[in-house]
């Protein structure tokens, strides 16, 4: 789902009232961040060009989303990607 790097994925699942997104390392769990569909949905609509400090940040550049681990981007995917994945598991 991340595009760049092959070794790194990114992926969204539900947890308990919030969502968890997560980004995997060769399949293995590598660093999440749990955090309300109000807050996600929010910063896709907002004008804040970045949401969350600390290990995992996403940051929105021109119709895509940086997504920055540790410092290091390691991937993109676009708005719309990250929206069909935020819809998904809001309708689950």
């Amino acid at each position: 789902m991340i595009q760049q790097s092959p070794a790194f994925t990114f992926n969204i699942f539900p947890h308990q009232e919030k969502l968890r997104l997560v980004i995997f390392n060769n399949e293995e769990e590598y660093v999440c961040r749990i955090e309300s569909k109000k807050k996600l949905y929010q910063f896709l609509e907002g004008n804040d060009a970045t949401l969350f400090k600390g290990r995992l940040q996403l940051i929105k550049n021109q119709g895509d989303i940086a997504i920055q681990v540790k410092g290091r981007i390691l991937g993109e995917l676009s708005i719309e990607a990250f929206r069909e994945l935020l819809n998904t598991q809001s309708t689950l």
